[in-house]
């Protein structure tokens, strides 16, 4: 028990097992209940009493919003505190508890499949549970946080005891049913949550001062991030294999997965009792990573069991048919014990206030979670998720393990602090838990180890993940592995690329791990390279996706931390895409097949979302312009030069047929993406020309524009050649009539310098007879503004338009309606009628809203004088008109060169002073500290 107790520092060995063992026996109860509820309720039933017990779970972690964790973090600070939390955990249960379960029930009413399969009455029922788990959850925190995990754990047992005497009871009865089972379960709850409410009556600390409600607010929405992706890295996996890989590769995962959580047991466990031992100053940075270190081993000695043991049991437990899940297993164990390790840290940097090194870690390591399950799940099924979740976890460790490191660090970097009466006030704060008697004594430097570390270095810990391989070795050892993976990726996503095309991959991504911004430069090179004939079979979304999260990943190698953009604007987007992926996958037709649809769009979003992590305003984004510019130049000579060669080879043909040739013919790119893509880039250089003074790059900005208004020309696109119009007039009517009569005498000498094709493409947008593309395209927006009329509120579902259009299509053109492929026709030809007819209002709102934010930005750009801001509103304009006749925005690469010119623009210019405060004198504490008794540091 020494050893333990030394190896544990400021936890309690005997709390650890009493609380591990009454876990066990909750497990078993649960287990012997659902054995005793699959063999009576029969395959169907057993399902259906699934469904109904899983509703109240996740409604209750989603509904919780990080207030359990705030619970446990405020509730041992003051008797007076812990009644206030009483309260606000009962008003929270029973309003947005029962508002959301509500709000299920109405939208299952609308959308029966919301519903999961539920008959309305079943529904109800569960639905009522909602309220009592979460009163529960919220509750038993509570009494966690003020040190009583023992009464805690007993409570805790009473609904699986309720599970299995009711499903006992109801057997002998013989009136064993879901609904009855899910009554015992309900039954359980509601002694469960009484008899916390009876303990809540027990006084354990004295009165003291209430906690603010802004501060409970805040650290319990910091901390509400964290969990649920916690929650939902494994159970999530389940549906996400389901799509990708089919209901085998289910099957296999399913077995694996208890055992996943059977590890878990031993990290939750350390994690409830060392959560009241951190508020009361028992254990600090060094104890918390003595913890680390000794769930590791254990965690370590139980994987290497289970590895041995799962080759025997699961064929016997199980059946040989689950032999598959051996391999899932082995594959998942690594990440586990790692995450058990990281999961025990997690609990002291949560109730010591520092959160953002949580959240940074799960947010990049849920990414790389998501990033290999797409990758590799459907080539080896439940393996390649076993695989994911793995690197998942380890980049959850290895980031979050430096958190408490770099604040020891920083600790022992300060100057010895004198015994002055200065310091007694700040003593007197120390912690309000240990004057109530939650913890031992401490001294009042102990208590503010890390917090105060902080305050002294401010960045400390938003740069915290950003450090975790400062060192060489480490650092080199990481991108290594990680170019290993990515050249082994690319092996087995194509039988056909060799070992050469694996080493060149990794020779790409080391150099964006390692060198700053290189991952920046090597995006916008490869932008434009997306759009040529080769490129547009290499760089395809999910290799854009890969490469984005790569250029996060190095921000991170390399120590510059995560941009953070404006929490207001990052959740507008998150936001949306949320929607689009609801909207897409339950306001269509439940009898299509859905499931290509997740995935298309997140990869198409990902740049709205992950693109404000990476690209910071400032040199380097600037020069990422000049490299993304360059390589639409490049690729603007390229299609000249194709084009030119086509119009020669086919000079016995009309000019109309020429153009229909070259557009058409296979394997080019996209021509109406090819042209806004110039557009984009001749904004960025029609910007910057003023501010280019030295005489041989002016030239070369002025040649760059040249090339890319005669790369428009070339494209052979009427909504480039528009949107080119449009930005010229712009650009034009911001400067003088000098300016204005230069650009049009330069046009009109372009003009009859130009094949008669391009005159011919021209000329079909000033009047005539429509050709058939343009009368399927008016007949297509007509289909479109059909949909939004019948649809106005919410659309008739993201990528649903192509199913439903049968239903709403009318031919008004001269062209045979036979030869439409309806099923290949997923958009409207114009992204404003796609946005209205898919999303209805409700999108078009949100990505409007998204819109204004980007035009504020540039306009605030513009009035500072950054010529980027110019750039910005020029290709936002362009981009625009070239979307009334096509969907350019909705190509990832498109929108990711659009959206690294909107980040460009900065909102103040460059070199001007911060707008922040000075700092504090040395002898004043700062206001915010978040700390008592960081006024000690602070001098």
């Amino acid at each position: 028990m020494k050893s333990l107790r030394v190896r544990l520092p400021g936890v309690s060995p005997a709390a650890i097992g009493g609380t591990l063992a009454t876990r066990v026996l909750a497990t078993a109860m649960s287990f012997a209940a659902g054995v005793i509820a699959a063999r009576g309720l029969g395959m169907r039933g057993r399902a259906t009493f699934a469904v109904m017990i899983a509703v109240p779970a996740v409604l209750s972690v989603v509904t919780v919003l990080g207030m359990d964790n705030a619970n446990a973090r405020f509730a041992g600070t003051s008797h007076t505190a812990f009644r206030q939390i009483v309260r606000w955990s009962l008003v929270f249960s029973l309003v947005p508890g029962t508002a959301l379960a509500g709000l299920w029930l109405l939208l299952g009413h609308l959308w029966p499949v919301v519903l999961l399969g539920l008959p309305l009455r079943l529904a109800v029922i569960a639905a009522a549970m909602c309220p009592v788990t979460l009163l529960s959850t919220l509750l038993g925190m509570a009494e966690v946080g003020r040190g009583r995990v023992a009464a805690y754990n007993l409570m805790s047992t009473v609904p699986a005891a309720g599970y299995l005497a009711g499903v006992c009871g109801l057997l002998a009865a013989g009136s064993l049913t879901p609904t009855s089972c899910f009554l015992s379960v309900l039954a359980g709850q509601l002694v469960c949550a009484g008899m916390l409410l009876i303990a809540a009556t027990t006084r354990v600390h004295a009165d003291g001062e209430p906690v603010s409600a802004r501060t409970f607010g805040s650290f319990a929405i910091r901390a509400y991030l964290p969990n649920l992706v916690h929650y939902g890295m494994l159970r999530l996996d389940v549906p996400v294999i389901q799509m990708l890989a089919g209901a085998t590769a289910v099957a296999v995962y399913a077995v694996a997965l208890p055992l996943a959580e059977g590890l878990f047991l031993l990290s939750t466990t350390v994690a409830l009792v060392m959560f009241p031992a951190v508020t009361s100053g028992a254990v600090d940075a060094r104890a918390a990573a003595r913890i680390a270190r000794t769930v590791f081993a254990a965690a370590a000695l139980c994987a290497v069991l289970a590895a041995a043991a799962a080759p025997v049991l699961i064929p016997a437990v199980y059946g040989r048919q689950y032999s598959g899940a051996v391999p899932v297993i082995w594959a998942l164990l690594p990440g586990l014990v790692l995450f058990s390790a990281g999961r025990s840290i997690q609990p002291y940097l949560a109730a010591a206030g520092l959160l953002r090194p949580v959240i940074t870690a799960t947010v990049i390591g849920a990414m790389v979670n998501i990033a290999l399950l797409g990758a590799l799940t459907p080539h080896y099924g439940a393996v390649g998720a076993g695989v994911a979740d793995s690197a998942g976890y380890l980049v959850f460790a290895v980031l979050l393990g430096r958190g408490v490191r770099l604040g020891s660090r920083a600790r022992r970097c300060l100057p010895a602090e004198p015994a002055t009466e200065e310091a007694e006030p700040a003593t007197e704060k120390a912690d309000p838990a240990t004057e109530a008697g939650a913890g031992p004594a401490r001294g009042p430097d102990r208590r503010a180890t890390v917090e105060t570390a902080g305050d002294r270095r401010p960045g400390a810990y938003l740069m915290q993940a950003g450090s975790v391989l400062a060192g060489r070795a480490p650092m080199v050892a990481a991108a290594l592995v990680m170019a290993a993976g990515a050249g082994f990726l690319a092996t087995v996503l194509s039988p056909f690329i060799s070992i050469a095309g694996a080493a060149g991959l990794t020779a790409v991504v080391l150099p964006c791990l390692l060198i700053p911004n290189a991952g920046l430069y090597v995006l916008a090179a490869a932008i434009p390279f997306s759009q040529s004939d080769i490129g547009a079979s290499l760089i395809t979304p999910s290799p854009l996706l890969a490469l984005m999260l790569i250029c996060l990943l190095g921000r991170v190698v390399t120590g510059r931390g995560i941009v953070r953009p404006k929490p207001a604007v990052a959740l507008l987007a998150m936001g949306t895409v949320v929607y689009m992926l609801a909207a897409g996958a339950l306001l269509g037709d439940s009898e299509l097949p859905v499931t290509g649809t997740w995935p298309y769009l997140l990869l198409m979003w990902a740049p709205l979302v992950l693109l404000p992590l990476v690209a910071e305003p400032g040199p380097a984004l600037d020069r990422a312009l000049v490299v993304f510019c360059c390589g639409s130049v490049i690729l603007a000579v390229t299609e000249i030069v194709q084009a030119g060669s086509t119009f020669t080879e086919k000079s016995d043909l009309t000019p109309a047929d020429a153009a229909v040739l070259a557009i058409t013919q296979e394997g080019g790119a996209n021509h109406n993406a090819v042209g806004a893509l110039f557009v984009m880039a001749a904004a960025v250089l029609l910007s910057r020309c003023p501010a280019v003074r030295e005489p041989l790059p002016r030239l070369a900005t002025g040649v760059g524009v040249v090339v890319l208004a005669v790369g428009v020309a070339y494209s052979l696109s009427r909504a480039a050649y528009l949107g080119g119009i449009a930005v010229v007039a712009l650009y034009a009517f911001r400067r003088s009539l000098r300016g204005l009569l230069a650009l049009g005498v330069g046009a009109a000498c372009l003009v009859p310098l130009l094949p008669a094709v391009i005159g011919v493409r021209f000329g079909s947008m000033l009047g005539g007879t429509l050709d058939a593309d343009s009368a399927v395209r008016i007949d297509l927006w007509n289909s479109a503004l059909r949909m939004f009329e019948a649809h106005p509120f919410f659309g008739v579902g993201y990528l649903n338009f192509a199913g439903q259009l049968s239903a709403y299509y009318r031919a008004t053109g001269d062209y045979q309606v036979m030869l439409l492929q309806f099923p290949l026709l997923h958009f409207a030809h114009n992204t404003y009628l796609t946005v209205l007819s898919q999303t209805g209002l409700m999108g078009a709102a949100g990505i409007g809203a998204l819109v204004v934010c980007g035009v504020r930005r540039a306009r605030c750009a513009v009035r500072r004088g950054h010529f980027a801001g110019e750039a910005a509103l020029l290709a936002l304009f362009g981009a625009g008109v070239c979307s009334l006749f096509g969907e350019v925005l909705l190509e990832p690469p498109l929108l990711a060169g659009l959206m690294l010119i909107m980040l460009a623009a900065r909102a103040t210019p460059a070199g001007a002073p911060s707008s922040a405060p000075a700092p504090a004198p040395a002898a004043a504490a700062p206001e915010s500290a978040p700390v008592a008794g960081v006024a000690v540091v602070a001098r």
